[in-house]
């Protein structure tokens, strides 16, 4: 016996208020679009006429040049060693803030606002800017790299860390503070362990980031393997060029993978560590009883 039954296409009424909100947003993010393509000045004949120059450059890369191997390896450290310093300099200052800026560990919000004001501007000032800043300030150097991630890195390891406290769980604090415990020490043993894995994940995914940031340093005086990268684009010495690049994407490629595989590790381990404890609890229960 067939069904009687047939679909029918609901009918879309446009002047229903929620359908009519929804096409007046789509249209005005359509409009949005139509003037930013146009300011953005969008030319494709203009890419049409450079992709040839770009494929005689590709060709002209081969063979890579490796006969300076040694000091672009040595300005790769250089920016090795200026992201790692730059992020720890960031994290002892962003971890405070990013307490001070977590509504359920700020001690008040005015406090809280003064957190998220500093994040914000540090977070939303590019660190290439910070480097061109410095670099007036103090001169070249890698020095001058390392503040200006620190600078930068500092509201964005902040904001980051403030969102990872926020949705920890508020029970164990609140046990503990009913036992009189001070609120340092809610936070040390209460807080801390719950969030220190992501903690670590968020440092390890920055320290990263650093090191993909600082490779461009360079260009500005701010150290590090950017500035033979510059140099090498300077002089149209694209074996030479080709060489730094394939320098900087090993490095880079290695950090991702190291910094991923430490990040899974954490998490798998705190994944396993909240699967056992029930488990043991449960065992003990029993034995008890």
């Amino acid at each position: 016996m067939k069904s009687s039954f047939r679909y029918q296409e609901p009918r879309f009424e446009l002047l229903r208020r929620d359908n009519l909100v929804k096409t007046l947003l789509l249209v005005v993010c359509a409009a949005f679009f139509v003037v930013f393509w146009r300011e953005s000045q969008i030319d494709f004949e203009k890419l049409a006429r450079g992709l040839p120059k770009i494929a005689s450059w590709t060709v002209q890369m081969f063979p890579p040049n490796i006969q300076n191997i040694n000091e672009i390896l040595r300005a790769a450290f250089e920016t090795l060693a200026m992201a790692t310093t730059g992020t720890f300099f960031a994290l002892i200052f962003a971890v405070p803030l990013a307490f001070l800026g977590a509504r359920n560990t700020t001690p008040h919000p005015v406090v809280y606002h003064a957190a998220r004001w500093i994040l914000n501007i540090t977070r939303g000032t590019e660190t290439l800017v910070f480097a061109l800043i410095f670099t007036a300030a103090i001169g070249f150097g890698p020095f001058t790299g390392v503040l200006a991630i620190a600078f930068h890195m500092m509201g964005a390891i902040g904001k980051m860390l403030a969102e990872v406290i926020e949705p920890a769980e508020q029970g164990p604090m609140d046990a503990m503070a009913l036992t009189g415990a001070s609120r340092i020490k809610v936070l040390r043993y209460a807080l801390l362990p719950d969030v220190m894995p992501n903690f670590v994940a968020v440092t390890l995914y920055m320290w990263e980031f650093s090191v993909r940031t600082s490779t461009i340093l360079g260009i500005v005086g701010a150290g590090g393997i950017g500035q033979t990268l510059k140099n090498t684009i300077d002089l149209l010495d694209f074996p030479q060029m080709i060489t730094v690049l394939a320098v900087i994407l090993t490095m880079v490629t290695l950090m991702d993978m190291l910094s991923d595989a430490l990040r899974r590790r954490i998490l798998q381990d705190r994944a396993a560590g909240q699967t056992i404890a029930p488990r043991r609890l449960s065992e003990e229960v029993p034995n008890r009883a």
